[in-house]
């Protein structure tokens, strides 16, 4: 064999190697897939263990303690259900355990594993994407914060060449080859997920393991006498999760956020080392958006603003969470807006009102048949502090110079991106997709429509029709409710009604809130009413009487104001839509504009 021809064996090596590896980590995504049912609903993290020769004793005892402590802290925690999965790497490289929440059986993965043999961790990386794509494991939120799945290698950072894998480790397999091979392959999984390193072993390679945790989204080098607060990463993110979504601008004030950690959780008793990774949380919240919203951020070319599917919801629908919705609260429970047709069959983009973005099914995917995340709904996008935002309906305005573009003057079109240039991208009724000036330069091309006119809420309407021809009957509104027309439902026979009658008892209705009479009053009045909730809001009449809320609205209001008591809320009222700003104890009529007063009662008490 010539000299020349070494480099091309090599190559060609390395090639079929890596090959195999990514075939083998399509096989683990698809059995990780079947073993769904074991799945926890929480944060996913993929543990890579280093039991190669060259961790030593010592490297196994630190090994051991740090991986126990880090289960033992999930298990303090069932609501959050961490989901675990563990890879080893050594003389065999091979998932250990795919992903679960049954921590005590995680824990003794390690009892009866052989130590020693090389430390292929290239091999390892390349197997993770076994749990990392192809709807392998759960993409976790809370409130606006995207849990990326998360890897923890536990190594001493000393790389072998990953396509040998039968030979212990030696020093002489350490190649910097190997090296650059590992640092290649992490940086492409750190693009997305945070990497945690967690050196082992008496003489550790930092320089490496460094390098890999400090190149990823979020990741960060942790000793392991620290593994337990490494444990509490998802609590402490969920904690900060709640900070950003009360306190919006003033997470940069660690005192701030110190008094209200102990506002928000009175009976929690933070350390100090949660406080600090709690405010360096809230500081660094650009690490915890969607993929899809970092694509966005950088400006890289994404299938948002796309309509590939003429079946799917047209891009600017309002959607809502559907028959099978799995995502927790990344809907904050309220309305969103399609912005893109995912190149994937059978998902689509939604940008929610609290501006966070994803990816959610919608009809046939590659992995499942027939499943919808989202419903769309005629519900407008009402602005709060902003100018114009996603959802938004405008026509075009005293600025237009676009001739026909939008189908003609008059012609309603919905918002699907605003950017801090003043330009807003929007999909008019005709399909035609463009971008106009909202404040770029001084110019307007767009007026925002009142989002409770007769033609705004028509055209929210149209698209709930239309989307109603291809949702399965049950959940969208149904096909003939949507369009108008009488329901197919089969009718009751009289017979059937006497017998009803006879083995039911009458309810008692209160007069007004269900039928209409002379009063014309739409609500139940309190005397009437089955037990107050402990906290009743009330608005007063233009004759001074404090009305409560109905059940529904009064609900509504106070999870609004649960979550923040300085936000506001449309509720509706004698067939009129108000918006109440709690801050101010006022509602205010959407149509006339006029202010009345509200109140917040408790513990059943009278205004």
């Amino acid at each position: 064999m010539s000299i020349f021809q070494v480099p091309i064996i090599m190559a060609e090596r390395l090639e079929t190697s890596s090959i195999l590896w990514q075939e083998q980590a399509e096989f683990e995504a698809r059995k990780n897939r079947d073993l769904r049912f074991q799945h926890g609903s929480g944060p996913s993290n993929i543990f890579i263990l280093d039991i190669s020769s060259s961790i030593g004793d010592e490297g196994v005892r630190q090994m051991k303690e740090a991986f126990t402590t880090i289960i033992d802290e999930y298990s303090k925690h069932p609501d959050i259900d961490e989901n675990v999965a563990v890879i080893i790497c050594g003389r065999e490289t091979k998932f250990l355990r795919y992903f679960s929440n049954q921590y005590e059986d995680i824990k003794s993965c390690l009892d009866d594993i052989e130590f020693g043999g090389p430390s292929p961790l290239t091999a390892a990386f390349l197997l993770s994407h076994g749990g990392l794509n192809n709807d392998a494991s759960n993409i976790c939120w809370m409130a606006n914060f995207h849990f990326h799945q998360r890897l923890i290698l536990i190594s001493d950072g000393r790389p072998t060449d990953f396509t040998i894998i039968s030979a212990d480790d030696t020093p002489v397999m350490e190649t910097d080859e190997a090296k650059r091979h590992l640092l290649q392959t992490a940086i492409i999984i750190g693009r997305v997920h945070p990497i945690f390193c967690v050196p082992i072993g008496s003489n550790p390679n930092l320089r490496i393991l460094e390098f890999i945790s400090g190149h990823s989204k979020g990741g960060k080098l942790v000793r392991y006498q620290d593994a337990m607060q490494l444990g509490k990463c998802s609590y402490n993110l969920r904690a900060a999760s709640v900070m950003l979504q009360t306190m919006k601008n003033d997470c940069h004030d660690k005192e701030r956020v110190v008094a209200s950690l102990a506002l928000h959780f009175p009976y929690t008793a933070f350390t100090e080392k949660d406080k600090e990774d709690i405010f360096e949380m809230c500081t660094r919240k650009t690490l915890f958006c969607s993929y899809v919203e970092q694509k966005v951020e950088s400006g890289e070319e994404t299938d948002l603003f796309k309509e590939r599917n003429p079946i799917m919801p047209c891009l600017g629908s309002r959607v809502r969470r559907g028959r099978d919705w799995k995502w927790d609260n990344q809907d904050n429970r309220g309305p969103g807006t399609v912005i893109g047709h995912h190149i994937k069959d059978g998902w689509l983009h939604v940008e929610w009102d609290t501006s966070a973005i994803s990816s959610y099914r919608y009809g046939y995917s590659r992995a499942e048949l027939n499943k919808y995340d989202v419903r769309v709904c005629h519900e407008p996008r009402i602005l709060e502090n902003e100018m114009i935002a996603t959802g938004c309906l405008v026509t075009r305005g005293t600025d237009w110079e676009w001739d026909d573009q939008d189908g003609g003057a008059g012609n309603i079109g919905s918002v699907i991106s605003v950017h801090s240039t003043g330009i807003v991208i929007v999909r008019w009724r005709n399909g035609f997709i463009s971008q106009y000036r909202f404040g770029c330069h001084g110019k307007f091309d767009l007026t925002i429509c009142d989002p409770f006119s007769e033609e705004s809420i028509e055209y929210l309407k149209e698209q709930e029709r239309n989307a109603a021809l291809n949702y399965p009957n049950g959940d969208q509104a149904s096909f003939s409710d949507a369009l108008g027309l009488p329901s197919n439902r089969p009718a009751i026979s009289e017979k059937a009604q006497s017998v009803d009658t006879l083995n039911k008892p009458i309810l008692h209705v209160v007069k007004g809130k269900y039928f209409k009479n002379s009063e014309g009053v739409d609500k139940i009045t309190p005397e009437n009413r089955r037990g107050r909730p402990m906290n009743q809001w009330f608005w007063k009449d233009d004759k001074g009487k404090w009305n409560p809320y109905s059940i529904e609205m009064n609900d509504r209001i106070n999870e609004c104001y649960k979550r923040d008591p300085k936000s506001t809320v449309v509720v509706t009222v004698q067939d009129q839509s108000y918006r109440v700003v709690m801050s101010k104890s006022l509602h205010i009529n959407l149509s006339t504009k006029e202010e009345s007063e509200v109140i917040l009662v408790k513990n059943g008490a009278n205004p």
